[in-house]
This record gives C-alpha cells, sequence and structure tokens, in this order.
C-alpha cells in the first residue's frame, strides 16, 4: 500500500524520519523534488554521448557482472521480468529480459540510458537504494509515480572494492508476479560481482579465503579480503565483514592492519606463504573466532628496464553460450540492433541480418537463436556463397539415396531438416540462384520439404535467419533477387555497424583480446588499444580478431601485458604510415606521449573525445598531459 505522505510542506518539515520506513521516507524526498505522482512523461534519458562516457567508466563493472546477470535473468526467465544493472547514479546501463516485459518497461524509460534516481523517477528500488544504501524492495503502488506502478522492483547495491557503491543490481517484474526467491538470488549474484571485483585489486599483494568450517573454502560463503605487503587490508568482502565482526563497515571501506584482525603477526603468515604455499591455516580472530585460512601471495612481473606504464585491466572471460544482450557493449547502432531483434526472439518472424563482411553477422544469429525459446534447438548454417550453385540444391533440400551422380548412398537430410525445432541461418542469401529462391520461397509458404529425387514430404519447423553484405533491396531493383521472397525474409531487419565506425571500440578489444587467451586474465595497454582504433579495419571483426590472436603469439609466455611492439608490423605500418620505432630510441613512454598528443590533436583539443578514442577516462588523459609537458 502506498504510505501516507502529507502533502503541506510543513508537515515536511515536522516529520520524525527516523520514524518511518525507507518507502515513507522516499515519498518524501519524492515530494520534496517537486514530483507530481500523476506524471504521465518522464525526460530522464542520457544523451548517446553521455550514455557512452558512462558505460565507458563503468566497463570494468560492466564486464564482470555482464555474464553474472545473464546466469541470473536465466533463472527467473519466462516470468514477465528483468534484470537491470545501474551505475552509482541511478544510470541504467544494462537490461536483459523476457521480451514481452522489455517493450512495456521501455515504455516508461526503463531501458539503458534512463536515469532512476529518486530526483528523477521518484521512489522506485533502483533511485531508493542508492539513498538508502541498501536493499530495497517497492511493491506496485509504493512506487511514486502512477505510471510506474504496475513493477514490483529490488534492488542491491554493489560495493565498490576501494568502498562506497559502484553500482546497483535490480530485479523488475509485473507487480502481479510473485518471486519467492528473487531477493536471495539478487544478493547471491551481487556477492560473486563483488568478489570477482575485489580479485582485480591491483595494489593487492596477498588475497585471504576463509571460514569456520574448511569445507566451505572455495565456496561462495566464504570470507575474501585482499592485503598490501605492509599488511593493510585493502578490501573485503561482505562474507569477511560479517565473520570478522564488522558489519557496521557494509557501504564504507574496511581499513585496518592485519595484526588488528588476527591474533597472529603479519610476518608469520608471508613466512607460512613462501614456505607453505597455500596450504591451510588455522588462525584466531582478535575476537577469539577460530577460522580456517588459505592465502595466495599475487606477484607482477616486470622488467626495470621498461618503465611502468598505465595498463587497462581485460574483461573476465565471457560466457561460452552468447545471447543478444551480451552483443551490447555501448555502440548505439550495435543496441538498436540487439534491441529490434530482442522483440522477435520469441516469435518466429524472420530476422534479416545486414552489414558488412566480417562484422558478426553469424555470431548475431546465433545469440538471437540462444535469447529465443528455440535456444534448446539446433542451430544449422549454410553460406550460399561459399556452395556451388549446383549443389545448393542438395545441400538445403537434402536428396535420397542415388539422387545424382557423386551423391552418398544413404542420401542426406538437408540443412532445412537438420534445423527443425531450432534455427536456419542461410548466410550470405543475396548470392542464391534465382530458381533455387523460387523452391525456397515455396518451402517458406508450406513448411514442407522435400528431397532431391523423390519421397513424401515433411514438415519443418524452423526460425530462419538471413544474413548478406549485399544490399537485398538494391538487387530486387536490379532483379537479380525475387521481391516476393525479399518481403517474406525481411519479417524484421536490422544493420550490423563496421568495426571503424563502432564507438564501444576499447571495451570490445578487451572482450576480443579476453576470449582468444581461452578466459586467462591478460593486460592490454592503453597505447595499442589507442593504435588499433587508428586502423581502419577493412575486414572488421574477423580482421580484429586474427590481428589479436597473431599478437598474443608474439608476446612471450611470462608477459602479462600486450604491448605496441607485439602488433604485427604490417598493422603498425599501416596505421602509421612508417613503422613505429618503439623499441628503438623513441622509447615506450615517448611513444605514449606522442599518442596521447596526436589524439587530442585529431578531435580538435576535445578532452572527451580524445579520451573516449584511446579507451582511457579524461582524468587519465590530464594525467598523461601533465606528464607530456614536464
Amino acid at each position: 500500500m502506498k504510505p501516507a505522505v502529507p502533502t503541506d510542506s510543513a508537515d515536511l518539515i515536522d516529520l520524525n524520519e527516523s520514524s518511518q520506513d525507507p518507502i515513507q521516507r522516499s515519498w518524501q524526498r519524492s515530494a520534496g523534488h517537486g514530483l507530481n505522482p500523476g506524471l504521465r512523461l518522464v525526460d530522464a534519458l542520457a544523451s548517446g554521448v553521455q550514455l557512452t562516457e558512462r558505460l565507458e567508466a563503468n566497463a570494468n563493472l560492466i564486464a564482470y557482472a555482464q555474464p553474472v546477470i545473464e546466469h541470473l535473468h536465466q533463472q527467473i526467465a519466462r516470468s514477465s521480468s528483468m534484470v537491470l544493472l545501474a551505475d552509482n547514479s541511478g544510470m541504467i546501463l544494462r537490461a536483459v529480459g523476457d521480451s514481452d516485459f522489455v517493450g512495456r518497461a521501455a515504455s516508461i524509460s526503463l531501458a539503458p540510458g534512463a536515469i532512476w534516481s529518486e530526483q528523477c523517477m521518484g521512489t522506485n528500488a533502483v533511485g531508493t537504494a542508492l539513498h538508502e544504501q541498501r536493499s530495497v524492495t517497492v511493491f506496485g503502488d509504493q512506487h511514486y509515480l502512477e505510471r510506474n506502478q504496475f513493477l514490483t522492483c529490488i534492488a542491491t547495491p554493489i560495493l565498490a572494492p576501494s568502498g562506497g557503491i559502484l553500482g546497483l543490481l535490480d530485479i523488475s517484474s509485473d507487480a502481479r508476479v510473485t518471486h519467492v526467491h528473487a531477493m536471495a538470488l539478487l544478493q547471491t549474484t551481487v556477492e560473486m560481482i563483488e568478489n570477482r571485483l575485489i580479485e582485480t585489486v591491483a595494489e593487492g599483494s596477498l588475497a585471504l579465503h576463509f571460514h569456520p568450517v574448511a569445507e566451505m573454502l572455495g565456496t561462495p560463503l566464504q570470507g575474501l579480503a585482499v592485503f598490501s605487503e605492509e599488511g593493510l587490508m585493502l578490501s573485503c568482502n561482505r562474507r569477511a565483514r560479517l565473520l570478522l565482526g564488522r558489519q557496521s563497515a557494509e557501504v564504507g571501506q574496511v581499513c585496518c592492519n592485519f595484526s588488528e584482525i588476527f591474533a597472529m603477526p603479519w610476518r608469520s603468515l608471508l613466512d607460512h606463504v613462501t614456505r607453505r604455499g597455500a596450504l591451510p591455516l588455522t588462525v584466531r580472530t582478535d575476537a577469539g573466532r577460530e577460522l580456517t585460512l588459505t592465502a595466495t601471495l599475487r606477484t607482477t612481473k616486470r622488467a626495470r628496464s621498461v618503465p611502468a606504464i598505465p595498463k587497462v585491466a581485460v574483461a573476465p572471460p565471457a560466457s561460452a553460450v552468447r545471447t543478444l544482450s551480451s552483443l551490447d557493449l555501448g555502440d548505439p547502432k550495435m543496441a538498436e540492433a540487439v534491441r529490434r531483434a530482442q522483440r522477435i526472439a520469441e516469435h518466429d518472424i524472420p530476422l534479416l541480418i545486414q552489414g558488412e563482411t566480417g562484422v558478426g553477422k553469424e555470431v548475431f544469429a546465433q545469440a538471437f537463436h540462444h535469447s529465443g525459446h528455440r535456444r534448446l534447438g539446433p542451430f544449422v548454417a549454410i553460406n550460399c556463397a561459399a556452395i556451388p550453385a549446383s549443389l545448393i540444391e542438395a545441400e538445403l533440400f537434402g536428396y535420397v539415396a542415388g539422387a545424382y551422380t557423386g551423391a552418398r548412398a544413404e542420401g542426406a537430410r538437408g540443412k532445412l531438416r537438420e534445423a527443425h525445432g531450432g534455427t536456419l541461418l542461410l548466410d550470405e542469401i543475396g548470392d542464391m540462384p534465382l530458381n533455387l529462391q523460387a523452391i525456397l520461397l515455396r518451402v517458406l509458404e508450406t513448411r514442407r520439404v522435400s528431397p532431391l529425387g523423390g519421397g513424401g514430404e515433411e514438415a519443418v519447423d524452423i526460425s530462419l535467419v538471413c544474413a548478406s553484405h549485399r544490399p537485398l533491396r538494391e538487387l530486387t531493383t536490379l532483379g537479380t533477387f525475387r521481391a516476393d521472397l525479399f518481403f517474406r525474409l525481411s519479417g524484421m531487419t536490422v544493420s550490423l555497424p563496421a568495426l571503424r565506425e563502432r564507438t564501444d571500440f576499447p571495451i570490445l578489444v578487451r572482450k576480443m583480446l579476453d576470449e582468444e587467451r581461452g578466459g586467462e586474465r591478460r593486460q592490454l595497454s592503453v597505447e595499442a588499444i589507442g593504435l588499433l582504433q587508428r586502423h581502419p579495419w577493412p575486414g572488421n571483426l574477423r580482421q580484429l580478431r586474427n590481428v589479436l590472436r597473431l599478437s598474443i603469439a608474439l608476446m612471450g609466455n611470462d608477459e602479462a601485458c600486450l604491448m605496441p611492439e607485439h602488433l604485427p608490423p604490417e598493422i603498425l605500418d599501416e596505421i602509421t604510415g612508417q613503422p613505429l620505432p618503439l623499441s628503438t630510441d623513441l622509447g615506450l613512454r615517448a611513444a605514449e606521449i606522442r599518442l596521447v598528443q596526436d589524439a587530442v590533436a585529431r578531435h580538435n583539443g576535445n578532452i572527451s573525445a580524445a579520451a573516449r578514442a584511446l579507451g582511457i577516462t579524461r582524468t587519465t588523459l590530464y594525467r598523461k598531459l601533465r606528464l607530456a609537458q614536464a
């Protein structure tokens, strides 16, 4: 039920805030912001530039949260709900949800780029949890704005390793749907994200895992803390706060020495790790609680002759199964393609994917398959341009034994029947011969296929995805592609951007590099990513992946960071017009300075644009410019 909120300003001032619950306090703040509960439209959408900047600033959070968010949504899928990731200002960065619910949510700006702070949206789970700095549930008409009262929302803050709130995770659903375990699922997911972030603390020298029960080590219930070389705690998770009796510091950072927590000298622990590695050790806390502890020493090899250069942390391994939401890394054009495809993912409407060669059309088609109700069925792809015209018909429709010279004795089912119950991708369909286009049109209309050489018709149930780098509409004008087939295939058309046009280039490169390393955490220097961004990439993602694969091969086994000198020489030549003497008299530091200055000059002094091009924050760019002037 709605809380009773006074409407007179004097009453607002006289209210004893400490006697109210979070919803009452939030309604009071919402009224103080001058919001009208009956307001129908709220202009809370950030510009494309603002969203891009927020995505870049929160790249680490997004990279570590995205796979976990998708796993969370799979547990509550088909329940008119969605999972949202927001930053610490209340701006939504990521959204994964059921297609039927996502459309309703978008009508009230519950989508990436929208700001759901209390100042903009009144009482809501994201904004109220952000203000209260704790988990909040807002049921139906507890939302301050009437337009949002069809929702029930649960939000939990994500704590930064260095203290404070880094972002929020939210489950929003139809108010008529009850999620009994939603809060527990949400809190567990948030802890998983926080633990992954804590493990990346760069200054951490020793990571401790502990629990009163030894068998609980290595589970989500263990305490995790990271210490510096001097024994200063840099970060710890919520479980550690609970086990160490420091729950009051849930949002603020616990900053203390090892000797203040455990009844054991720091040096003794280091000696144990040096002699016995990660073998368990029994310790007591300052309160006398006995814990089983394991410690992992974290070291970074660096050649003394090479100056320390700022590096960008590489994202964690991506999920083996891509969904549409995992392809949205912040580029507006790609986000639009994802949004359009998501709208038909649960419906048997043909999808047509257009884009240059190498932009990832097949990857997009696979993600579309894994995002819909046919995800458990087969995904079958055929490249119409890679098969001789005389054999395409047999590949598509199959054939009986002895249908033609060279046919297999046992015959073949054909791609259409192999895809029964799943998804069929016809790649480069613009190259399909006209006579086969007529046969394909009939199959799509009747949903029945007959193999070559005779045999009865067989019903097929498929979701059809087509892709082409050639503009099919123009081909219909030229007469090389049937207009009736084009209209049958283009139920929904999406266009994928070329790599040179994408604004999420730095995030994309980091993700691709991590995939090429098989999930192993690596690093990528700012200079290398800046050089890569200057290349025109005529081969798009396929060419970029090949370059990264070769660059990894050029790295030494003991090198943890991909640097400019690891890039193939021919790529450096194409980028700069002449080979970069990165390993000679110029030096890495000078190359970095020149790269930064060139980026600022190319963008006419626009620091924000130059920082985005280099894949770094504005603060980092200002610091590098000061170093260049020193």
